[in-house]
């Protein structure tokens, strides 16, 4: 086995090696595999086996000849890439994938030694690294033989419309329709993202920089929404009052279809539009002191029944007639508790799961 540096053509010859992507979580680790970057840092090197020593079935795959080696017959049967991650610069990105034939012969193991000795004198050198893997994949199991553990778990839940009925329809005065770009709801989300990162945490953002990177046009940002505290009387103002839950939509690529977003959950007319992107944060949720271990019990928690009450409300406006998608962590307890209600009704279903890994 040769490991090489990444060259131009790898991309497309190892698209034939792994074939599609089984999640769009998938397809994003995938884009680590490309040449190498200063701003921000990435490496990246593929493993190549001559055609004589390609595991049975590697050469059906990759095609004689298919990356540009050395050699005409060389195939690729794996790759490797480590990234610098700006937004949570405590850890760098790793993706390691190796062709089926060739697992559990430590292609693997050697790809990320030859990526992390190619980093070396870079800022990613001596970071400890995040991947993001499925469940009971392959991947998973040979990232905790080298030494990763869990940090958190990822699911993508749709939520069918009207799985929340009228809920919220008396609590108008505190719902509020703002602008993506609005002080308020930056403010909240940068506090809610820097809460629910404490396993991989965030780097410090202005309010600007949680803007552009989250919020702006260019970060996809469509619509937002505010929920306040309930207020106790008239003449207190609502906008005086604590966000207590916020809403961002993502405007959908212009080429999505139904079909793209697969079966419905409902059975209603509406429930033939894919789902709406949709990022929910309880400020519940970004308090440290409301995480903690899991050991609290939180229906003895009257803050955390309340922050679950007002979740529901904010999802219940946002999702009347249409879909919703939600990512949601194992970090986010108000959330995580809202879901599982839906699930367990039968008014939402799970598209993904996946768990973020990380090194000593």
């Amino acid at each position: 086995m040769t490991i090489r540096p990444f060259a131009p053509g790898d991309d497309l010859a190892l698209n034939e090696v792994f074939h599609d992507a089984s999640t769009p979580a998938g397809h994003v680790v995938r884009n680590l595999f490309r040449a190498d970057s200063e701003s921000p840092v990435s490496r990246c090197v593929v493993a190549t086996l001559a055609d004589s020593e390609a595991g049975e079935g590697s050469g059906s795959r990759a095609g004689s000849g298919s990356g540009p080696s050395d050699g005409a017959s060389d195939i690729l049967v794996g790759a490797a890439a480590i990234a610098e991650s700006p937004a949570h610069p405590e850890r760098a990105w790793v993706h390691v994938e190796v062709a089926e034939s060739e697992r559990r012969r430590g292609v693997g193991r050697d790809l990320l030694a030859a990526v992390r000795e190619r980093a070396a004198g870079t800022v990613v050198a001596d970071l400890p690294l995040r991947a993001r893997v499925e469940p009971g994949a392959a991947g998973e199991a040979a990232a905790q033989a080298v030494g990763f553990s869990p940090l958190f778990t990822t699911r993508v839940v749709e939520v069918a419309p009207g799985a929340l009925g009228s809920l919220g329809a008396d609590r108008l005065e505190d719902f509020e329709v703002t602008a993506t770009g609005s002080v308020a709801l930056t403010r909240a989300f940068g506090e809610w993202y820097t809460g629910v990162n404490r396993a991989d945490p965030a780097a410090e953002m202005t309010i600007g920089q949680v803007n552009t990177r989250f919020l702006s046009e260019a970060a996809g940002a469509h619509g937002a929404a505010l929920l306040r505290a309930a207020g106790s009387g008239k003449a207190e103002s609502g906008k005086d009052r604590e966000v207590t839950t916020f809403a961002v939509s993502y405007a959908r690529p212009e080429t999505d279809t139904a079909a793209d977003a697969g079966a419905p959950v409902s059975e209603s007319p509406t429930a033939e539009l894919p789902p709406t992107e949709l990022t929910l944060g309880s400020m519940y949720d970004a308090q440290a002191d409301t995480v903690g271990d899991g050991s609290m019990d939180a229906s003895d928690d009257p803050a955390f029944q309340a922050a679950l009450g007002d979740a529901a409300v904010l999802l219940a406006r946002l999702s009347v007639d249409t879909p919703v998608a939600l990512e949601v962590t194992s970090e986010m307890p108000v959330l995580s508790a809202l879901v599982d209600g839906l699930l367990e009704a039968g008014q939402a279903r799970v598209l993904q799961t996946y768990v973020t890994l990380g090194s000593e």
